[in-house]
């Protein structure tokens, strides 16, 4: 008997879907999971929008799908990405008081609390900020160089709010998933002393026009 599949695996199964049905995001599905069987990739990067045990080389092909699609948004401009020092690695999920205690580390404009009582619940716990915060997102367009096509960015400023917390593992479709329903992800990968703010840019332009309109 197969398992249950989650909300975000199901996603997954339909992102697969719609990528295969344009010869060009095909290409490109195939060439990064080329590249994950090759180990032609950067796990810093990888681990940003998905992280689990079994390395990306072994990854269904949906889950390829999930993060072929997040890596695109965010060289697209479609999402923005920021970095926020913690200055520690996360340790064990089991470690949840230790993590707990890293986390109040966290760079001065953001509060990250982690749920000690997290049990197979929707995220790990809460990141937010209370001011405006300047983030970096592509352009969309590249600098040709001798060296190749260097990506273009440019600032990206995100009104007070907060998302979802996932420590460690988790899968490409459950960013995907946050980045569409929640406006975003905070991701706290093992091996890296950063929160990776990922944030859907559509999102946040409608929370702050809400805000003026509001005020």
């Amino acid at each position: 008997m197969s398992s249950a599949r989650t909300l975000h695996e199901e996603i997954a199964e339909g992102t697969l879907d719609d990528l295969l049905t344009n010869p060009g995001s095909a290409a490109v599905l195939a060439e990064w999971r080329r590249r994950f069987k090759q180990g032609d990739y950067d796990p810093r990067l990888v681990a940003r929008i998905g992280q689990t045990q079994r390395l990306p080389r072994y990854w269904p092909l949906e889950q390829v799908a999930s993060f072929v699609q997040v890596h695109a948004g965010l060289m697209s401009g479609l999402y923005a990405h920021v970095e926020v020092s913690v200055g520690a690695k996360p340790g064990p999920d089991a470690d949840r008081e230790e993590n707990a205690q890293k986390l109040r580390r966290v760079h001065r404009l953001f509060q990250a609390r982690l749920d000690l009582d997290q049990h197979g619940g929707d995220y790990d716990g809460w990141v937010s900020w209370a001011t405006t915060v300047k983030t970096n997102r592509s352009s969309g367009l590249g600098l040709v160089m001798t060296c190749g096509t260097i990506p273009v960015n440019m600032g990206f400023h995100v009104p007070a709010g907060g998302v979802p917390l996932e420590v460690g593992s988790t899968k490409a479709s459950r960013t995907y998933m946050h980045l569409h329903q929640d406006g975003g992800v905070a991701r706290w990968p093992y091996d890296d002393d950063r929160i990776h703010l990922l944030l859907n840019v559509e999102d946040f332009r409608m929370r702050a026009r809400a805000e003026r309109q509001a005020s």
